[in-house]
Formats: structure tokens, sequence, C-alpha cells
């Protein structure tokens, strides 16, 4: 997924070279985060959004404590303001804030391609062999639902692009690994390698017994069991990525948006449903949600609404009420010229 201000990052990165070397030798859209704030109908209509740039800790505490933070984080906020000059205001920067972070963070050098995602989506890579290509497609199906976009290899590369390229391009751009671990996955290089870089990356790795037991370093994590039914696995999955510390923020992150930027109701009620059933919920998602739901006039039905309401309820939140406007939705298959 392209991000909407990745085409600013370049000229904004070369700004702050003078004002911090660590920060300038680390900007990318690997580290920036782009958080949906609200949608405002003025002049056309306007969407904010906040910015969150992620940092290693160390850095972080060297800006907070030479009383810098705020002033970086301004500098950010103006790079972007007069990189984005004359281009209109349909989209704005709502604010930029730098956030510790444990995730390794290194510039690569050039913004990588992250076309092979669906947009908004979480995204698992699943490291598999050939013979498992069934197993791993129909994990991929069943996540769908949830709002996980998975990247099987023998699936989603091109036939024209070099494939190591490509599966190289989304190791880097994932959330998260998968591994379905069989017999035979430890004589495979290339799955010993994905499963290597993941934890190179400190990313979160999953490994799914099937018939054989994670080792080395993938000893550590404990494995979850095999079935007969992808729907049960693909729920286990679903289960960890939306509450382990490593991937809890960025899954609630976009499941949300998900619901805030639903283009029809079926899918809006499917990912309300979701969220109905991930547990520890913050209550800041949830906040979010309330400000910010009626902007999108889908959300603007009897079924939609009742079914967030009974969310709102359950976080002490005044229940939403519909508008007395809605869209007209007009078959224009048949129109005269």
């Amino acid at each position: 997924m392209t991000k909407i201000f990745s085409s600013y990052t370049n000229t904004v990165r070369k700004m702050i070279k003078g004002y911090n070397v660590e920060l300038y030798n680390l900007f990318s859209d690997k580290i920036i985060d782009e958080v949906w704030v609200e949608h405002d109908n003025w002049n056309g209509g306007i969407d904010f959004y906040n910015l969150v740039i992620n940092i290693p800790v160390e850095l972080f505490e060297d800006l907070r404590k030479s009383g810098r933070l705020e002033e970086i984080e301004k500098m950010i906020d103006e790079s972007y303001s007069f990189a984005m000059r004359g281009e209109g205001d349909s989209i704005q920067i709502r604010g930029v804030f730098l956030k510790p972070s444990v995730e390794e963070t290194s510039f690569m050098g050039e913004d990588v391609d992250d076309s092979m995602w669906k947009p908004g989506l979480f995204r698992l890579f699943i490291s598999h062999l050939t013979s498992n290509k069934e197993s791993a497609s129909n994990l991929k199906l069943c996540l769908s639902d949830y709002g996980i976009d998975c990247f099987v290899a023998h699936e989603d590369i091109v036939p024209s692009k070099e494939w190591e390229i490509e599966i190289e391009k989304a190791l880097f751009t994932m959330d998260a690994l998968c591994a379905i671990i069989v017999p035979d996955f430890i004589s495979s290089h290339w799955c010993d390698q994905e499963v290597g870089f993941a934890l190179g990356q400190r990313k979160l790795v999953l490994p799914i017994n099937k018939g054989s037991l994670p080792y080395g370093f993938l000893g550590k994590y404990q494995a979850l069991k095999s079935n007969n039914d992808a729907n049960d696995v693909a729920k286990d999955v679903w289960k960890i990525l939306s509450t382990n510390e490593r991937t809890r923020q960025v899954y609630l992150t976009k499941l949300t948006a998900l619901i805030l930027n639903a283009t029809n109701t079926k899918d809006a009620l499917k990912y309300i449903e979701v969220l109905n059933q991930c547990e520890n919920v913050n209550k800041h998602y949830i906040e979010n949600l309330h400000n910010n739901f009626m902007a999108n006039n889908i959300l603007n039905s009897y079924e939609v609404i009742t079914a967030m309401n009974s969310i709102f309820s359950n976080y002490g939140l005044m229940p939403l009420k519909r508008s007395a406007y809605t869209n007209v939705e007009i078959d224009n298959s048949d129109l005269p010229f």
C-alpha cells in the first residue's frame, strides 16, 4: 500500500538533515505511521492525519532529555508543510509525533515497493513449502475476514517479476510472519531465511505445528496447533495478532481505520464484529471511532449504528443517532446522455 504522504518523504528527509543526523539516517516510510484523525466536509472535504514517527528509545530519550523533542516534531511538521505547498487542502497533517519504539529501525536507502499488499489491511507473510501451498492459500482466504492480508509467494508474485526481489520486498514491508512448520521445513533454505529475516527485524513470528515443532531461535515461540479446519487456525492466528504487544497496536489501528473508511455496509458490519471479538481493546481506539464515525455516510444506517453502539455502551460512551441526511445510491448502469 502506497502511503498518502510517501511522495514527500525524501524531500522532508533532506530538509531535516541539518537538525539531527541520526533521525535523517532513519527517516523513511518504514518508520512512519499515518493515522487518520477526522474528515471535514468544508470546501469539498478535508481529511486530517497524524504522522507517528517510530524512533529508537535511545534517540527518543536523548531528544526528550535535551528538550528538543517538541522542537524536532515542529520542524518535521513545518517541513511537510513546505513540501506540500500549492497542492490544495484535501489532505492535511494535524500533528507530528515522535514515538519511542523497541522495534528495529534502519534506513534502507530508498522506499520499498509494497504494492503486493492490499491497502489498509494488516500484512502477514506466510512462509511455507510448495507442498503446503493449499494450506497457505486456505489460511490466507480465512484471514481476510479479519482484515489481514497474507503474502503467499506462489499466489502473489507476478510471473514476469524477479521472484527473489518480490519476496524480499514483502519481507521488508510485512507486519508479522507466520511459518507452517512441517518435517521438511528445516531443509528449505528459503523458508529458513524468511524466518531468520523476520527474527532479525524483531517482527512477531507465529509458527504453526503441522507435524513438526519449531527449532533454533524459532523454538522460543510456542507453536500453534494445526488441525484440519483452516478457519480454526485463522482464528488462532488472529487472536495472537490482536493481543500480542508487537502487533496489537498496528492491527487495531488498521482495523478501526477499515471500519471508519468502509465503502459498504457489509464490510463495516464484518469489521465491527471482529472488533467486538477483540480482547482488552484500549479505550482510545473506541473513542476515535466514536468521534469520527458519522463522517462516513456509508456508516449512517440503522444496522451499522446499532452494532457500533453496542460496543460504545460497553466503554461508557453515548450512543450515536442516525443523521437525517443519507446518500442515495444511484444505478448508473443505464443513464441517458
